[in-house]
């Protein structure tokens, strides 16, 4: 019965599955086979190079620091969009939290704008004349930096715009989780005189576990691999001081025309992510 029920709905899963495997597969699987070939300096097609764009990677300093920004980027991005959303998160759950839905309608605002414009409005406050700097100016400040030309600011900046990006998605899944944990626990707890604290430490924290957990780990592969922020903003500079992976492959792809070192960095990155990956897989399958 289950094997006839499967050839029937073949017909209507099979379009899908094609159009799945031509948008994602396919690239994946190209991209793997790229980077074991070269693109020739003068022209001619690509020749197959084995492991010397692996190996050239190795003693490239730039892949290096795009590497390390990466990491600061990832950790910062996901630790404080987990801190600051929890925070919010428990501010709107609370019941006594007058225009609860307002609050969470305009939350959403800064996930329904695309990244590209929320980068040109981050690039425009914290530019020289911005309204950051001039606030600067107004408390006392007299020589704010300039935060998107300046080395150990611009990395910064990209991340404050990142989280602002972020951070409803993170808000919105952990007010969901908190929403459908039992009451009866906490009156209980309530009760035995656990105060706030101990009831955030003790039962909400080891009851949204698995929920904090699956989404550190979604939120770190979509922030490792992001692009457009950085790119919009300060273009991996100044002198590669915010240059991510992701960014170093396009430029290798696009503007020096080296498909198969690009290919490289982009597996690399995946080979990197395959933890997270399959943690995130193991979770879920003990969540089912």
């Amino acid at each position: 019965m289950r094997k006839s029920e499967t050839a029937k709905a073949l017909p209507y899963i099979l379009p899908v599955l094609i159009v799945v495997a031509l948008i994602s597969v396919y690239p994946f699987v190209n991209g793997i086979y790229n980077s074991f070939f070269s693109d020739a300096v003068f022209g001619g097609g690509k020749y197959f190079s084995g492991l010397e764009n692996f190996r050239d990677l190795m003693s490239d300093s730039l892949f290096w620091t795009g590497l390390k920004n990466n990491f600061i980027w990832s950790a910062a991005c996901v630790g404080f969009e987990l801190v600051i959303g929890m925070l919010i998160a428990l501010l709107l759950n609370l019941p006594y939290i007058k225009l609860r839905g307002l609050y969470r309608a305009l939350i959403l605002l800064p996930w329904a704008t695309t990244p590209v414009v929320a980068a040109l409005i981050w690039r425009y406050i914290f530019g020289v004349m911005g309204p950051l700097n001039s606030f600067l100016n107004a408390v006392g400040f007299a020589n704010p930096p300039n935060w998107l030309v300046t080395p150990g600011y611009s990395l910064f900046a990209c991340i404050v715009a990142n989280i602002w990006i972020g951070l409803p998605f993170v808000i919105v899944t952990l007010l969901a989780g908190l929403q459908s944990l039992p009451s009866d626990v906490y009156e209980a707890a309530e009760i035995d005189g656990a105060g706030v604290l101990k009831r955030f430490f003790h039962l909400t924290l080891p009851l949204m576990k698995s929920l904090i957990l699956i989404l550190v780990t979604l939120n770190t592969i979509w922030t490792f691999n992001m692009f457009d922020i950085v790119y919009s903003m300060t273009n991996g500079g100044p002198g590669n001081s915010s240059m991510l992976l992701s960014l170093y492959s396009y430029q290798n792809a696009f503007a020096y025309f080296q498909q198969g070192y690009a290919s490289a960095i982009g597996v690399i990155c995946l080979l990197i992510l395959l933890l997270p990956v399959t943690f995130y897989i193991r979770e879920v399958r003990n969540e089912a």
